[in-house]
């Protein structure tokens, strides 16, 4: 079932165009932005974020901050952008009776760097993700998109507690996993 749902990604992928963004809002990108400056705006007000709420991360923003940096500097330029879910996870595929796997909740859907998608999926599918796997993938945008996701995902789940979700637990593992993700970064 996940090799099907691999198989619908890839076909999806290369449904491309050069201007990134969602269908209909071409007109909306400012000449000079690419998709990865986008997240490394919304990144760095994560990180920002996350930072005034939990300790570990205060203490080393500014590495955090420099790390994102140089992840996004690393990045080259790109003329085409594949067509992606944007945050594909288990909880965004439903398998029909024939066991057909259908994604859901497609709002979100839009022309970018495949590897936002691709690294989104490598921790939200686990060891499951070899079935999702795609040769080629920019390593660079792949590490800069996957410290961008755990800062989002760690700002993520000090909002949840913040608004009173009742699965505090979970919350809290959200936001501390994901916090302790974006340390590794500052190990490499």
């Amino acid at each position: 079932m996940l090799g099907r749902l691999g198989d619908m990604l890839e076909r999806m992928h290369r449904i491309t165009r050069e201007t990134f963004g969602k269908l209909g809002e071409e007109s909306l990108q400012p000449p000079s932005s690419s998709c990865h400056s986008l997240v490394l705006e919304n990144a760095r007000k994560q990180l920002e974020y996350a930072a005034r709420h939990l300790a570990p991360l205060a203490r080393r923003e500014e590495r955090l901050a420099a790390a994102l940096e140089e992840t996004y500097a690393a990045i080259g330029p790109r003329d085409r952008f594949g067509f992606i879910h944007g945050e594909l996870g288990p909880d965004h595929v439903l398998v029909n009776g024939r066991l057909e796997p259908m994604m859901i909740d497609i709002e979100g859907a839009e022309f970018c760097d495949i590897e936002h998608e691709h690294s989104f999926l490598q921790f939200r599918f686990g060891e499951f993700y070899r079935y999702l796997e795609r040769p080629g993938l920019d390593p660079e945008r792949m590490r800069f998109y996957k410290l961008a996701h755990h800062l989002s995902c760690a700002s993520g789940g000090i909002k949840l507690l913040q608004r009173g979700f009742p699965n505090r637990k979970l919350a809290s593992h959200i936001a501390h996993h994901n916090a302790r993700s974006a340390l590794r970064f500052l190990e490499k």
